[in-house]
């Protein structure tokens, strides 16, 4: 261990204290979809809209991102855990069986979520094992939808 910097065990015990929404991020290269459950993604600025999001550079989502620079962050709604636990597996065929359809931007947008956001890549920073990758939001949708929150290890659902 490093002593500039925390105990990593103790970093992730603390990380899991903080509740963030789940979002799969999606994208497309070359006429291939594909996506990735993630936490990690924030507003940065209202004038002009844009977020970042930030990728895992060995997960296979990476590359698309990189290649396409569009992307499409999809908050996912209470009741989508399933979809959330598809997009984090791994599985060949991330699609199947997932009501989506594809923006005119060349993005997939899964359906029945509680926000969306169709991003162009602005600029990306490689950070430790990851990349910040800055997006420009084009359109952004919402529904009455509550999102799908994660918590200590576990998916949430917010109580009113």
């Amino acid at each position: 261990m490093n002593a500039r910097y925390a105990d990593p065990q103790e970093y992730r015990l603390a990380m899991r204290r903080t509740a963030a929404s789940v979002a799969v991020i999606t994208t497309s290269h070359d006429g291939r979809i594909h996506g990735m459950t993630a936490t990690a993604m924030t507003s940065v600025s209202i004038d002009p809209p844009t977020l970042l999001v930030v990728i895992k550079r060995t997960t296979r989502t990476h590359p698309f991102i990189r290649k396409s620079r569009r992307f499409a962050v999809n908050v996912l709604a209470q009741g989508q855990e399933e979809i959330a636990q598809r997009f984090a597996a791994g599985v060949e065929d991330q699609f199947e069986g997932v009501p989506h359809e594809i923006h005119s931007a060349e993005v997939p947008l899964i359906a029945g979520t509680a926000a969306s956001f169709i991003c162009v890549a602005a600029d990306a920073f490689d950070v430790a094992t990851h990349t910040i990758f800055i997006g420009e939001v084009e359109a952004a949708h919402y529904s009455a939808l509550a999102p799908l929150l994660y918590h200590d290890g576990r998916y949430r659902t917010l109580s009113m």
